[in-house]
């Protein structure tokens, strides 16, 4: 590959379009030219203020223009993004910052109390983005030398000490690009270490995978966490196309479907899934032109068939792609869902779909072998857009990486005839109960398919007779009713008598991130200390 830097890919098209919307963030418009001119001015300022190829810059906002700006400007001068999640508490957000060893920490004035509260940040620069003038300009710093962690200075300080001519660019495509940090769904969260051979990679895959850039005139509609692995991966995949990318910072239904009909959106990513079905119950819904939209994505799991079926008929010209990824694998599965599928009730509608451009997948047995079709293993993968390793865990990078360059992944999967890979639980997540291994998402997938389930956790609780027994927590649909034993006698029509849910509680709402996964590690916590309130067999 001829590019060396994640930069290059969006300063192509800066060159060729500079005229171009590239980014619509509210009322603000920016070209290729005028966005790529505000990047060097930050890239430039950074220099400037003494970063340096390898260093480290975080990032604690909102979805803005600023967020990409700073992501792009430490790419042309070879510094790493450690983007932050907004939601972290103060102690996390300190943690993070001395893991990683940032010397910048950009944060939106929002956050203030929340970094102050850090106490001794560990960083040589700190850089504040107001909300007025644009998120740049600014009344005065506060106390102590601009831009260092004794008195931060403005993101306007550090762009004011450049220009708008472009620096030197970095190139050096095994370089650490961007520190991202898991969820921590399995524990506390992991540097996972991004090169920009591996960034570059994964954001050409997500271009041919979704067809982006195939056609003229594309917008691409972002309302996720531009600092989160998925955001990440569809804002870098909009701007190395040429679309022209909208951005949201939160759900407003009305100001969406606003967006969509005067931008005429043709890609449109919201999170989590049942977003979408917000979206259509807006009662204003009809009044929109929404025949723009070619292709509407979900993740987070695979929409259930109603909800496909009504975003079918909201949208009257799209597909729906979905699929399965992982920050580590960088890319993942994609399957886009025809109508035709659909009305067909195709067996691969249950399914994550079929590998990525780039990407190899193995559904491994317990020796490490490729495992006959419909038979449960571990799926492993290989390709140019795996991250290099968690940041400072030696060991576990040792357990996970496999000779000729095979990452587990600790997903459990398996595959059909046809290739199509079927999702069925996190290793880590598979309950013993009675001798017996029950996969927490084949269970949970049975759930999801009762008209009244909205959402569901299954998980293990602890048994005296049977080590664990298979428990799951749910949320019924609005108005909806069900019993515990209507949801034990669905499940035995789909799966084994002995992996539905021999307690059921039922809840009113699920806590999920705004990457749209659900916080099952809270959820589960919560739930086994109220024994009292499950419904037994």
């Amino acid at each position: 590959m001829p590019y060396q830097n994640v930069a290059e890919l969006f300063l192509l098209n800066a060159r060729r379009f500079p005229n171009r919307i590239a980014l619509v963030s509210g009322d603000r418009r920016l070209s290729y030219a005028e966005l790529n001119e505000e990047i060097n001015r930050l890239a430039r300022g950074f220099l400037a203020l003494g970063l340096r190829p390898g260093d480290k810059g975080a990032y604690l906002l909102r979805n803005c223009p600023e967020l990409i700006e700073v992501y792009y400007a430490l790419q042309k001068i070879g510094a790493a993004a450690v983007p932050l999640n907004h939601r972290l508490s103060a102690a996390e957000i300190g943690r993070l910052l001395r893991f990683s060893r940032c010397r910048l920490l950009v944060y939106g004035e929002e956050f203030q109390d929340k970094v102050a509260a850090v106490g001794d940040l560990p960083v040589d620069l700190l850089l504040c983005r107001r909300a007025e003038n644009g998120g740049k300009t600014a009344a005065a710093a506060g106390p102590g030398a601009p831009g260092t962690a004794a008195g931060p200075g403005t993101l306007g300080d550090a762009a004011a000490l450049g220009s708008g001519e472009e620096p030197a660019l970095f190139r050096d495509a095994a370089a650490l690009s961007r520190l991202q940090f898991t969820g921590g769904t399995t524990g506390l969260p992991k540097g996972a270490r991004r090169t920009h051979r591996a960034d570059l990679a994964e954001i050409i895959s997500v271009m041919m995978s979704s067809r982006m850039g195939a056609k003229p005139g594309e917008a691409v509609l972002v309302q996720c966490p531009l600092g989160h692995h998925g955001g990440h991966s569809w804002f870098t995949a909009a701007l190395s196309s040429g679309a022209k990318l909208v951005i949201s910072d939160v759900f407003q239904p009305a100001a969406i479907l606003a967006a969509i009909e005067r931008e005429r959106i043709t890609y449109l990513l919201l999170l989590p899934p049942g977003t979408y079905l917000r979206l259509l119950d807006h009662p204003d819904f009809a009044r929109y032109d929404l025949g723009s939209v070619r292709l509407v994505q979900s993740s987070a799991g695979a929409a259930a068939p109603d909800v496909v079926r009504r975003i079918y008929q909201g949208f009257p010209n799209c597909e729906v792609n979905y699929g399965w990824g992982q920050t580590e694998s960088g890319t993942g599965t994609s399957l886009i869902l025809s109508r035709a599928m659909l009305a067909e009730g195709a067996p691969a509608l249950s399914s994550v779909g079929l590998p990525m451009p780039f990407l190899e997948v193995m559904v491994a047995d317990a020796a490490g072998r490729e495992a006959a079709p419909h038979t449960v293993g571990e799926a492993l993968v290989r390709g140019p857009a795996l991250f290099s390793g968690y940041c400072g865990q030696a060991e576990l990078n040792r357990e996970i990486f496999l000779p000729d360059g095979w990452l587990r992944t600790g997903d459990m999967m398996k595959r059909d005839e046809d290739g199509y890979l079927y999702m069925v639980s996190r290793k880590s997540e598979m309950i013993k109960s009675g001798g017996e291994n029950v996969f927490v998402q084949e269970v949970e997938n049975v759930l999801r398919l009762h008209p009244a389930v909205e959402e569901c956790v299954v998980f293990g609780m602890p048994d005296a007779v049977f080590g664990e027994v298979v428990a799951a927590a749910v949320k019924l649909r609005e108005g909806a009713s069900l019993s515990g034993a209507e949801i034990r006698a669905h499940c035995r029509q789909h799966i084994a008598d002995y992996k539905k849910p021999r307690l059921v509680r039922f809840i009113s709402a699920i806590m999920m991130d705004e990457a749209g996964k659900i916080r099952r590690g809270e959820i589960i916590n919560q739930l086994r200390k109220e024994e009292a309130a499950w419904i037994s067999d």
